[in-house]
């Protein structure tokens, strides 16, 4: 029996240890994700500023990636779902302020904000690129 016990607690070691090694695998995206939502752009004036990103998911961009190298690159999306977002032109006021004297432009419900994330060695950091109108809440463009 003693054996037994021993094997298994074995198997399960190496099991574990198997299930955690990343070589032959992405295994950053939720590190992405969570940087991309950390390091969103706060200056209202930018055109990739967000009111209230939701709907997170990422897509690994292969060509991009060096798993020996332990570098995985990500395209990271987040959805705009705050229909009260304004983006001012000016750093005037905040956004969806009303009463400050600028122009204003709504941004859409559905916007898909990008934001591509390189995580090298467990880093990651991030870049907002662009964004693209419009999206259902089953991401499928309108």
């Amino acid at each position: 029996m003693s054996k037994f016990v021993f094997i298994l607690f074995c198997y399960i070691i190496v099991s574990q240890s198997i299930s955690a090694d990343c070589s032959n695998e992405p295994c950053m995206l939720d590190k992405a994700i969570k940087s991309a939502q950390n390091n969103r752009v706060k200056d209202p004036s930018s055109p990739v500023f967000s009111c209230m990103l939701s709907q997170w998911n990422a897509k690994l961009v292969e060509s991009e990636t060096d798993l020996s190298s332990n570098i995985e690159t990500y395209d990271v999306f987040g959805y705009e779902r705050f229909l009260a977002c304004y983006r001012s032109v000016s750093k005037i006021g905040a956004a969806g302020e009303i009463g400050v004297d600028t122009e204003k432009r709504k941004v859409p419900n559905g916007t898909r904000f990008r934001a591509r994330v390189v995580c090298k060695n467990g880093t990651c950091s991030t870049e907002w690129k662009d964004t693209e109108c419009c999206y259902t809440i089953d991401l499928e463009k309108y």
